[in-house]
């Protein structure tokens, strides 16, 4: 069997997710002690359920506090009777995308949803290790040195070269996520852009229905926030390419293969299954 290209593998990732909750959506409905399991671990234990509606294939756009609309974060919400919601992200895989963004997007959102101004030295170092600033190219000629053609090629700088280029901006870019871990987090797992918080959610659903792996763990994501590490450190591959978090990790991508490209944030289960028993 021939191996799915990049491409192909996200379509996969998409539909497959789809099909899971799908039926996660059934077996939830028909199934008193999931549902039992999910008001315990939304902190909600006593409350009583009025109804459950899922995303996936009958997802909407919400509203975007940039504007326009966007993707909720939330497959799942469950309704109580109180009116107030338990809001589910789900996920069948143990990594995998969990947020992918433009770098200017994703400042510009960070700032926005968390009211905070990034300093603008770290947008510098953003902009030169996602590949945004317009000489990008020229540090990583000058600089570069065995990952100068990978850089080139991709329009955007290692760990290496910008160290070499200013250790103060290679610093600053990684205290920068270490400072701001759980808005991080909650950027990638809770709210998104989403300007609602009907829309955010408030707990991660480890769950795969399609005999694809062995999961089944709820997390209420403040509860994994306060086991949250200042952890960050660039990896240890070509020279630096991705910046390593306490959940996961964030890299450059660029989907549709355009100059430049996006942040493409990870999340690991067996990390987070580690925080949380810690």
């Amino acid at each position: 069997m021939s191996q799915r290209n990049r491409a192909e593998g996200w379509k996969h990732a998409k539909l497959s997710g789809h099909e899971n909750e799908a039926l996660v959506e059934a077996i939830t409905e028909n199934d008193d002690s999931l549902k039992t399991r999910i008001l315990i671990c939304g902190k909600k234990p006593n409350a009583k359920i009025k109804s459950i509606d899922f995303g996936g294939l009958k997802e909407t756009d919400v509203d975007c506090v940039l504007g326009g609309k966007t993707k909720s974060k939330s497959d799942m919400h469950v309704y109580l009777e109180d009116g107030s919601s338990i809001n589910i992200s789900i996920k069948k895989s143990a990594g995998g995308q969990v947020f992918l963004i433009g770098v200017d997007r994703f400042v510009e959102g960070f700032e926005k949803q968390f009211n905070q101004t990034i300093p603008d030295n770290v947008k510098r170092a953003i902009s030169l290790y996602w590949g945004t600033a317009d000489d990008t190219r020229d540090v990583a000629n000058t600089y570069g040195d065995k990952n100068k053609a990978y850089e080139i090629r991709k329009h955007r700088l290692t760990k290496e070269t910008l160290e070499k280029y200013d250790p103060a901006l290679s610093k600053a870019l990684l205290d920068w996520f270490n400072e701001n871990m759980a808005e991080i987090f909650d950027f990638c797992f809770t709210t998104g852009l989403a300007s609602n918080k009907s829309d955010w959610a408030n707990v991660i659903w480890y769950r795969n229905e399609l005999a694809e792996n062995d999961m089944d763990d709820l997390y209420y994501i403040e509860d994994i926030k306060k086991k949250l590490t200042k952890t960050a450190e660039y990896g240890n591959k070509t020279g630096g390419s991705t910046i390593q978090l306490p959940f996961g990790f964030v890299q450059w991508h660029s989907p549709r293969k355009v100059i430049p490209g996006c942040m493409q944030f990870h999340h690991n289960y067996q990390k987070i299954k580690d925080l949380m028993e810690k």
